[in-house]
């Protein structure tokens, strides 16, 4: 009673009445740090206006964010923080997680540094980062590494920045030892000096950052560890901060995207993994890759695979066999004696097995096929019989990432599903055996090399900004790694592409000093080379790719400038001008209209333009009849035009018209060109396909014979996105009130929901959503309240690879503030519930723009 009674005279004393603050509310989805908030104040308040409160612990204080980290007792309500004076928004502490796939084959780095030319920086430009200060936000570093300097904060170092902010108590000044390993290999890519790995920008001054614990379960860390962590790189000096976090989100209203802004506003060139949820389809982009200027990274697959491998010795002679090792905190998969290889069943007579192993293991290597439980439990029922190591094969083509559970002790690794049959058929025809050892590495062609990755997320943002910014190596990248980990391993994910692209702008950097982070990003962009997809015969969708592989020697010479360096067609406009009417037709279609700026920065020649138009492969997650494609949903890949590399026809893909300002431009000054974009029209609204493509510009400097290629991408909708709908169709059952067990719910108008019932209003998003309330209604048509958790704003689509669906609450709780403050308990009776969500570019105030749900009427019971 006394905890209650404070926290009433706490709202009373410290409220405003008329209270200009917002608390945000994430969806159910969105992992918090529970009582723990990030608060922004106004310009001209001070942190002392909060802890000034009591209940209110602030246990961070920001200076470019102007604001503090707070934890609150149970008695308190965000809201109350809200309504302190000088407060301007509170956020819930949101979880990050890393951007990286586990472990992955191992990848040779030199071909890849001829790919994006960062070799010819290095031998014919004499770049290696000298000079440039670059922060890295990570795991921490293995900084006794001998590739990485072996040195912290000694004279001549590499590493002269950086401390621990992983969390409240630790010192930032204590060392940012690596226990995870990530960081490590971050590092590598950037400023590796050794000769196994040659890092990009070898001699950078490196400062580390540590976010995450040692002692989490999991890799993610918080808002408030993130935000410290940046303030202390910004203030460092960095000229350029990398990033490899993210949360899932499509919008860039949220404090760590709105920081990282800021920095970019105030010089600093931020570079930020894009995500590694391509699975889920498009509008995947996480959070802060999707601030306002910010530079986000794709990953592109290396050329070739250098791999741990075993060795299985069978009747008919040895054979060497590929295999990703399984991820830490699993031992590294080294069997350095020949051993002996049986393929166990369990209890229920399953050779895949999923329950207890009747085998006798001990000293044996398990060999089971991949299906119908977790890697962990065939792993753990190995351990449980006896094995000393677990081979675990595909059960499809390809090979995939593992990771164990923290309970299985014996090392692990995977194999493709031709090795797995080759070595089962082995095993029934006679003896075989398997031996790993550390050393043991070969190489061979990628066959996915040069593509995008599977793994990398795709744009637009929740409203049609085109993400990824720049593509650069990310899948299957060898680097360092903490030395008791084993010294080096290879890692995938846009984790891995996002420090490639911080060293190859260190090089950028230590070429041009002067250059601005606004003229990084546009030449990053301008300079880049467009991603062929050999299955369409087209290049990679910007939504996909951004402006291409990233080509830093180009960006280096560059001695021009567009602007805007890529278009983003936020919402493809109907009209049609006089001088393309007689080029496309219909002449009452969709297209946009743009200018471009091309600037010569050559003091001496003259530059001639030519201008040509690349298109790109139209992208939809969509089916004929508007709900989400099945080959999305069973394969993970998305519907792409064209099909395949036959020709099709010109009206399927976008075109562009360039009306021509002056072709040559003297040195130092500019011309402007206007260019008409036209989507596929012939490709059906109704299938919601993003559409893209690149324009081309082919410059030359007179007494020259080369031309320099720069491209301009850009990206769009093929329709209007304000009349698309947002919630899941309803052919797929969705949205639907569902039980304790999450299963939908028959006859809605058969139930009533009492104290013991457990019920929920389970919604998947097909797109995001800046409004997203969920409300319940009475008998009479009257709103009574919200949900409890059913008012968010800058909601995220819901990811396939994460939760199928949103759930939220329902029971005799309502809310009556979007800030969940003033609750109260229903009476018994009918209702129902009311969904909207606002649609894309909709207006709040216009009730016609919210897309509606409602359920059948069911009862509360007393």
């Amino acid at each position: 009673m006394r905890i209650f009674i404070a926290s009433i005279v706490l709202a009373i004393a410290y409220a405003i009445a008329s209270c200009s603050a917002r608390v945000v509310q994430y969806p159910s989805h969105i992992r918090v740090k529970r009582n723990s908030y990030i608060v922004q104040l106004y310009p001209t308040a001070q942190a002392r206006c909060v802890q000034a409160i009591p209940g209110i612990q602030v246990s961070r204080h920001f200076d470019m964010f102007h604001g503090v980290a707070v934890s609150i007792g149970d008695s308190v309500h965000p809201s109350q923080v809200a309504n302190i004076e000088g407060v301007k928004a509170v956020w819930p502490n949101r979880v990050f997680s890393l951007q990286y796939q586990n472990k992955t084959t191992n990848g040779s780095g030199e071909y890849l540094h001829q790919a994006t030319r960062v070799h010819q920086a290095h031998t014919e430009l004499g770049l290696n980062g000298t000079g440039i200060k670059i922060g890295i936000i990570d795991t921490g570093v293995d900084y006794t590494h001998p590739d990485l300097g072996a040195c912290w904060k000694t004279p001549n170092c590499p590493w002269q920045y950086g401390g621990s902010y992983a969390s409240d108590s630790l010192s930032p000044n204590d060392p940012p030892m690596d226990c995870m390993g990530h960081g490590t290999h971050v590092s590598g890519i950037i400023a590796s000096r050794g000769d196994r790995v040659k890092g990009v920008a070898p001699q950078a001054t490196l400062g580390m950052y540590r976010v995450f614990t040692c002692s989490s379960e999991s890799a993610d860390t918080n808002d408030a560890n993130v935000i410290a962590a940046m303030e202390a790189a910004f203030q460092d000096g960095h000229d350029i901060i990398s990033m490899s976090l993210g949360s899932e989100t499509a919008w860039e209203e949220d404090p760590v995207a709105v920081l990282a802004s800021k920095f970019v506003d105030a010089g600093v060139v931020m570079v930020v993994a894009n995500g590694n949820s391509g699975a889920s389809g498009l509008l995947t982009a996480s959070t802060p890759a999707v601030g306002r200027n910010v530079i986000s990274v794709g990953s592109v697959d290396n050329w070739n695979i250098t791999s741990a491998h075993a060795i299985f010795t069978t009747h008919t002679g040895q054979h060497s066999v590929l295999f990703l090792p399984s991820a830490a905190p699993a031992p590294p998969f080294i069997i350095a004696n020949n051993t002996l290889v049986v393929a166990p069943t369990d209890n229920t007579g399953s050779a895949l097995p999923c329950t207890n192993i009747t085998n006798d293991l001990s000293g044996k290597v398990a060999l089971i096929q991949r299906g119908e439980c977790t890697f962990s439990e065939k792993a753990l029922n190995a351990q449980n019989a006896g094995a000393v190591a677990v081979v675990i094969y595909n059960n499809v083509d390809g090979m995939v990432d593992m990771a164990f559970d923290s309970n299985i002790l014996i090392p692990g690794a995977f194999i493709s599903m031709n090795d797995g049959r080759m070595v089962e058929e082995s095993i029934r025809s006679g003896r075989t055996l398997v031996r790993a050892l550390e050393s043991d590495l070969i190489t061979v062609p990628s066959p996915s090399g040069g593509h995008m990755s599977a793994f990398s997320s795709l744009g637009p943002t929740a409203e049609l900004g085109l993400v990824p910014l720049i593509s650069a190596p990310g899948g299957n990248i060898l680097s360092t790694y903490p030395q008791s980990m084993g010294s080096y391993t290879s890692l995938s994910g846009t984790s891995m592409a996002a420090p490639y692209v911080a060293g190859a702008v260190a090089l950028l950097k230590q070429a041009r000093p002067d250059i601005t982070a606004t003229h990084i990003r546009e030449l990053l962009v301008t300079t880049a080379r467009p991603i062929a997809d050999s299955s369409t015969g087209l290049v990679s969708n910007p939504y996909s790719s951004g402006g291409g592989l990233i080509n830093i020697y180009d960006a280096i010479r560059a001695r021009a400038r567009i602007d805007p360096p890529l278009l983003s067609i936020n919402n493809t406009r109907r009209e049609h001008p006089g001088p393309i009417n007689s080029y496309i037709r219909p002449i009452n279609a969709y297209w946009e209209i743009h200018t471009l700026a091309i600037q010569n920065t050559d003091s001496a020649k003259s530059m001639r333009i030519s201008l040509a138009h690349i298109a790109a492969n139209s992208l939809t997650m969509f089916g004929k009849n508007g709900t989400l494609s099945q080959q999305l949903l069973t394969n993970q890949t998305m519907p792409t035009w064209p099909t395949n590399t036959s020709p099709v026809p010109a009206n399927t893909l976008p075109q562009v018209l360039g009306i021509r300002g002056n072709t040559l431009v003297r040195p130092g000054q500019s011309t402007n060109i206007t260019v008409f974009i036209a989507p596929p029209l012939g490709l059906p609204e109704s299938e919601r396909w993003f559409y893209g493509g690149f324009i081309n510009f082919k410059l030359t400097w007179d007494g020259e014979s080369t031309a320099f290629s720069h491209v301009v991408p850009y990206a769009g909708f093929n329709g209007d996105m304000r009349k698309l709908s947002v919630l899941a169709s309803a052919p797929i059952g969705l949205p639907f009130l569902a039980d304790s067990e999450l299963e939908p719910i028959e006859n809605v108008s058969e139930l009533t929901i009492s104290a013991d019932t457990d019920v929920y209003l389970a919604v998947a998003l097909d797109l995001p959503t800046r409004i997203f309330a969920a409300s319940i209604v009475d008998a009479t048509n009257t709103t009574r309240g919200y949900l409890p958790l059913g008012y968010s704003e800058y909601v995220g689509r819901t990811l396939l690879d994460e939760a199928p669906y949103y759930t939220i609450p329902v029971n005799r709780t309502v809310f009556h503030d979007t800030q969940m403050t003033n609750s109260s308990e229903l009476s018994a009776g009918s209702y129902h519930v009311h969904l909207k969500v606002l649609r894309p570019f909709g207006d709040p105030a216009r009730e016609s723009d919210f897309q509606i749900w409602d359920s059948d009427t069911f009862k509360l019971g007393d």
